[in-house]
Parts: structure tokens; C-alpha cells; sequence
């Protein structure tokens, strides 16, 4: 008779069996998609910084041009890399309570790494070297350096890469939303006010904050990349430099900040396993959270103090926000992470020792932060290498240790084992001493006034660069212990998910002896997906509100606007914004209407698709070479005014195919892009 042995899991605290869920197949596949993908990117973006570094201590000779590629390049890959890995992880720990869609995962992952391939191309083929950030007016200046295509190419990119992750943002919004009866619900609301007895569990109250910011970082991102590319084919296309830079910030910065609040909602699930507590989520922890929903999106502004002309209240608001944000990272995860572990008997392995490393990283790349977001520092600092060091600590110290643990993890658990603790121990000693090598000498060099983004330093510093090579090149080869860590456990990870040892006797001589052969996997039944709760719009009072506000559009709003259109190319971008914003309008009414309802049927891959490209469609058109010329032609001129209102129409269907939360978010994102691009571009 053959006997086999279920695998246990060993790497895990013994108390960690009683709240810790077995991963699915699917949760394993993606995760190890998203994370290995992610890890790739990160390492050959680390190798370009690492070239750029050496480049400054004048150990390697690069051109200025050159550096400026690497620069641009390193930016927006290791953002990608970064986020690519981040959304695998929380996948992984919000799929078993809130059933995702696989296939808008895979929809995600394909406009993601599809954008990393055009951000490739644009920088190391077509040369284009404006920073990640793509502050106009400097992508059209190339000074001979790039031509126009590469411009393009790159925009088109990083709207890929932004509707990415509007997709896997939406995805999680409506699905919690569902499974939980309302977003208020999965944020944690009902339990804060005493209405609910139990919480949503703690990854999908981050996940559900991450989607609602990132989903209004992406429009906004997607905004101003899409003027910036009406201007590549259209030279009288011009911009509000003021309004072009609070976007192009809103959009950078958050989508960097989002990153570490990603991938904290997987340490939630993962780090505790390790210490045998569960998370219990408190009053403390919804309330933390809640608040981090508003200052998340809130401290962009601090960006721009050095911007005479930025409102006052912005500022403000920016300051009071990034001094704020501290208490839930410093409270909520800090703190309550290392007192989960302190007095636990934490299970020190490859995984949980890297998870442990993170919060470290968290603690000193914030307060790097905080500094720098303090007026009279941030004059002194802002423009210096000290945001190049509280960054790089944020994701390399964190993020990127924290993607490299959700990965050992997965293995570990498929290996039954850990990496061998002197391999560990060498390679937290290499990451550490190097890692934080390489930020102390930018915190210093950002003190010194050492400034950042340059190809050339200043004369008689090139010594702090040498100083800092060095310890990259440490962090670096600690960097590569782990994969080969990594590698030996998805070895073993490999062996014990296809192979079992199976004991045979000899039936001639009783003899008995083991014999691998191959495991025979049982197919995982399809979890049942949760319909979209209702329409935007349901009950006679919403939809009359719905029929009021088309009327009231026409009637009152539209007429003014259309006398204004003939004084700027502003306010005629604001004309079609208004003819989008009806049919916008008129499509959720008419999509949330029952007897229209009932025939568009359950089709929200059809409803996401509508909401993200025809959005994109309307303002690639909503340029001067196209319109212009039909103003001769009333009736051409006429029919473009109708195509307007007619893909807000198709926007407006396609939300009401996403049930009240999303449906109604992704209708206002939808018509607030469009009126964010015509608050940002105008004449030449």
C-alpha cells in the first residue's frame, strides 16, 4: 500500500494554523506572476541606478545623454516593477474574502508590463530623457536629444501603465463593495459607527482605500499625460504650466505613495503568520485608515512650495496632510506590526526576517519625508538629493524587501523550509549595511545641498558618490543572495507540488522501498462571483435626479459655456467636456433604468473597457487639428458636437454596468478627466 504525507507548514508559527487560510492555485499563479515580474523589473532598474551612481562618482564614463535616459527609464520601470509586485501580493490576500476577477487581473498585468515596454523603448531606443515625472514644459525642449515620436510613445506608455492600475483599483472597489454591501461597509465605516459587531479583515479595508485614491490618481494622471500627447501631434496645443504640475504630481506622487500602502495590506495577512497572533482590527485601525483615505491624496502639494504661484490654501492643506499621514503609518502599522511580534516567539525566516526589515525602512523613509515636507527644510532640501535618499528608502528598504518576503513566503510554504540561516543571516548584513549606506550618503550629500537629478555633480563631490557606489554594490550582492535563495526554494517548492515520494513493497520479496512519482492535482472548483450591487441610479427619486441634471445641463449650463467657447480654446475644451458630461449622464440614467437594465444584461467586462478607452478616445480627439477645420462645415461641425455627447453616452452605459460604487465613480472620474484636460490645456 502507498501512504503520503500532506506537507506542513513548518516555516510558520504553530499557532498560525488556527486564522491562516490555504492559498488556491489561482492565488499562488498570480502572485508568483505579479511577484517575479515585478522582482525582474525591479533588479534591471536597480542595475541602471547603480550605472548612474558610478557614473557620478567617476568610476564609469556616460554622456549626459545618456544619464538622463537611465534616469528616465530607472523612474518609471522600478515604479512599475514596484507596483506590478505590490498588486500581486495584495491579490493574493484579498482574493480568499473578496473573489476578484482573474480575468481583469490579466488585463491589468497585460497594460502594465505593455507600458514598461513603451517606456522602454521611447528612452533607450528613441532617447527621450525628461524625467518619469514629464514635467512640461521639458519633454518638448529635447535640444536635438529625442524626436517627437519617442515623446509619444513614452506618453502612451505611462497611460498604459496608469490604466493598469485603474483597472485592478476598479476591480477591487466593486467587488468589495459587493461582497461586503457597500463600500462604506468595506471600508470599516458600519463597524467604526457600532452597526456592525464584526470588521472587514484589515487587507481589504487598505485595499479598498488604495482603490478609491488610486482610481482618482489615474484620472488625473491620465488627464494630463493625454494633453501632453495632443501636443505631440498638435503644436498649437499649449498648457497651464500651474495646473499641468499640481496633475502631474497628484498623479506621481500618489501612485508612488500607494505603492508602500499596497503592499503594507498583504504584511497585515503574511507577518502575523509568523508571530501566531492574528490582526484584530479596531475602532483605531478603521479610524487610522479613514484618515489616511483623505492624506494620501492630500500631501501632493507639498511638491509645489517652492511654486510662488501655488494657492495658499493648497499648501496649507499639503503641509497639515504630510505631518498627519505619520500618525496612521507610525500607529497603525508600525507599531502595531512590532508589537505583534514583540513576546510572540516570531518565526525567523527568510520571509518574516525581510517582512521585519520593511517596517525598519518604513519608519526612517518617513521621517526623511516629514522633514523634507516642513516649509523651511523643504526650501533647503526639496531640490536636493534628500528626496532622492527618503525615497529610495521607502522602496528599496521597504517595498522591495517587503516584495521579496511576499515571494519567499509563497515558496516557503510550497518548499516546507526556509533558506539556511547563515545564507540569511549574510544576505539581511549585505541589504542592511548596503541599503542604508547608500541612503545615508544621499541624506548627507541632500544636507550638503547636493543637488538631485543632475548627470554631473557639483565639483569636490564625486567622493560622496564613490562612497555610496560602494555600499550599492553591497546592497546589490545581498540583493542577489536572496534570489539565489528564492531560486533554491522554488526548487524544492517545484518538487513537492509535482512529485511525491511514494512507498511500494516488493511483493516477491516484501521489501520496502520509496519512489517518486508524479502528484496527480485535483482541479480547484470556480469560486461563484458576487453581481455588481445594483445600478448607479435605482428608485424613482435617483433617476428623476439623473433626468434633472441632463435638463438642467441643457437648459442652463451648456448655453454659457458655448458663448465662451469662441474666446480660448480653454473654454471650448470646456464645451466638449459639457456635451461629454451629458451623454455621460444620460447613458448611467439610461443604464440604470429597468427595462434598459434588464437588456444591457451583466456585462461588466464590457462596462470597465467603456469606462478606461472612451474616455481616452474623446480627448484624443478634443485637439484644435481636428475640430478646427469642421467649424467651416456647420453640419461636420455639428456631428463632432454629437460624437462628444455620444462616447459619453457609451462611458455612461458601460458604468452602469458596474453596480452603484464603481458605476457612480468611474461616471465621475470619467467626466472629471475630461474637465481636468480642459483645465490644463488651452492655446498655444
Amino acid at each position: 500500500m502507498a501512504t503520503v504525507s500532506a506537507p506542513a507548514a513548518s516555516t510558520l508559527h504553530p499557532r498560525a494554523a488556527a486564522f491562516t487560510v490555504e492559498a488556491r492555485s489561482i492565488e499562488r499563479r498570480f502572485g508568483l506572476l505579479f511577484g517575479i515580474s515585478g522582482i525582474a523589473l525591479v533588479a534591471a532598474m536597480g542595475v541602471l541606478g547603480l550605472i548612474m551612481r558610478l557614473t557620478q562618482a567617476k568610476v564609469i564614463s556616460l554622456s549626459p545623454a545618456w544619464f538622463y535616459r537611465l534616469l528616465t527609464l530607472h523612474g518609471g520601470g522600478m515604479i512599475t516593477g514596484a507596483l506590478l509586485a505590490a498588486m500581486g501580493a495584495t491579490w493574493y490576500v484579498v482574493h480568499p474574502t473578496v473573489p476578484l476577477r482573474p480575468q481583469r487581473m490579466l488585463a491589468s498585468y497585460a497594460l502594465l508590463v505593455s507600458g514598461a515596454v513603451a517606456v522602454l523603448v521611447a528612452t533607450l531606443i528613441g532617447g527621450f530623457g525628461a524625467a518619469w515625472t514629464f514635467l512640461p514644459p521639458l519633454p518638448f525642449f529635447p535640444s536635438g536629444q529625442w524626436p517627437v515620436w519617442s515623446e509619444a510613445v513614452f506618453f502612451v506608455g505611462m497611460i498604459a501603465i496608469g490604466s493598469g492600475f485603474f483597472v485592478y483599483c476598479l476591480d477591487v472597489l466593486e467587488q468589495a463593495a459587493a461582497a461586503y454591501g457597500g463600500v462604506l461597509a468595506a471600508l470599516g465605516w458600519e463597524f467604526l459607527r457600532g452597526r456592525e459587531q464584526v470588521a472587514p479583515p484589515p487587507q481589504v479595508i487598505a485595499a479598498t482605500v488604495v482603490a478609491i485614491d488610486g482610481m482618482l490618481a489615474m484620472a488625473a494622471g491620465s488627464a494630463i499625460t493625454l494633453g501632453l500627447l495632443g501636443h505631440t501631434y498638435d503644436s498649437s496645443v499649449g498648457f497651464d504650466p500651474l495646473v499641468a504640475k499640481n496633475l502631474v504630481y497628484f498623479f506621481g506622487h500618489t501612485i508612488a505613495n500607494l505603492i508602500i500602502y499596497l503592499a503594507a495590506a498583504s504584511v497585515y495577512v503574511i507577518l502575523p503568520r509568523y508571530a501566531g497572533r492574528a490582526y484584530e482590527v479596531t475602532k483605531v485601525f478603521v479610524g487610522g485608515w479613514l484618515a489616511a483615505l483623505v492624506f494620501i491624496v492630500s500631501v501632493y502639494s507639498h511638491h509645489l512650495y517652492l511654486d510662488f504661484v501655488q494657492p495658499r490654501w493648497a499648501e496649507i492643506i499639503s503641509e497639515v496632510s504630510s505631518y498627519a499621514s505619520l500618525i496612521p503609518v507610525a500607529v497603525i502599522t508600525i507599531y502595531s506590526m512590532t508589537m505583534l511580534v514583540w513576546g510572540s516567539r516570531y518565526r525567523w525566516t527568510l520571509a518574516s526576517s525581510l517582512l521585519y526589515v520593511g517596517l525598519i525602512g518604513w519608519a526612517i523613509g518617513g521621517t526623511g519625508a516629514v522633514i523634507d515636507s516642513i516649509i523651511p527644510f523643504n526650501f533647503r532640501l526639496h531640490n536636493t538629493v534628500w528626496v532622492v535618499a527618503h525615497i529610495h528608502t521607502y522602496l528599496m528598504l521597504t517595498v522591495v524587501v517587503w516584495i521579496l518576503a511576499f515571494v519567499a513566503h509563497m515558496l516557503e510554504r510550497d518548499a516546507g523550509r526556509t533558506s539556511s540561516s547563515g545564507a540569511r543571516i549574510a544576505m539581511l548584513t549585505l541589504m542592511l549595511v548596503g541599503g542604508f549606506g547608500l541612503t545615508g550618503t544621499w541624506f548627507v550629500e541632500g544636507a550638503l545641498g547636493i543637488p538631485r537629478r543632475y548627470a554631473i555633480q557639483p565639483t569636490g563631490t564625486s567622493a560622496y558618490s564613490v562612497v555610496g557606489s560602494i555600499f550599492g554594490l553591497l546592497f546589490a550582492l545581498g540583493f542577489l543572495v536572496c534570489l539565489l535563495q528564492l531560486l533554491s526554494l522554488a526548487r524544492t517548492a517545484w518538487e513537492r507540488r509535482h512529485y511525491v515520494q511514494v512507498e511500494h513493497v516488493e511483493s516477491w520479496t516484501g521489501t520496502h522501498y520509496k519512489a517518486r512519482e508524479e502528484r496527480e492535482l485535483t482541479p480547484e472548483a470556480p469560486r461563484d462571483l458576487p453581481n455588481a450591487i445594483g445600478t448607479p441610479l435605482s428608485g424613482g427619486p435617483q433617476l428623476g435626479f439623473g433626468l434633472g441634471l441632463c435638463i438642467v445641463s441643457l437648459a442652463a449650463f451648456f448655453p454659457q459655456v458655448i458663448s465662451a467657447s469662441e474666446s480660448s480654446i480653454r473654454y471650448h475644451h470646456l464645451d466638449h467636456a459639457g456635451q461629454f458630461l451629458f451623454g455621460t449622464a444620460l447613458g448611467v440614467l439610461l443604464g440604470s433604468a429597468p427595462s434598459i437594465s434588464r437588456r444591457l444584461g451583466d456585462r461588466p467586462g464590457l462596462g470597465v473597457a467603456a469606462v478606461v478607452v472612451v474616455p481616452i478616445v474623446m480627448m484624443l480627439l478634443m485637439v484644435p487639428r481636428i475640430y478646427e477645420p469642421l467649424e467651416r462645415h456647420p453640419l461636420e461641425h455639428g456631428l463632432y458636437h454629437a460624437g462628444m455627447a455620444a462616447l459619453g453616452l457609451l462611458t455612461g452605459l458601460g458604468a452602469s454596468r458596474l453596480g452603484v460604487v464603481a458605476g457612480r465613480l468611474s461616471a465621475f472620474l470619467s467626466i472629471g478627466m475630461a474637465l481636468m484636460f480642459a483645465a490644463a490645456m488651452k492655446g498655444g
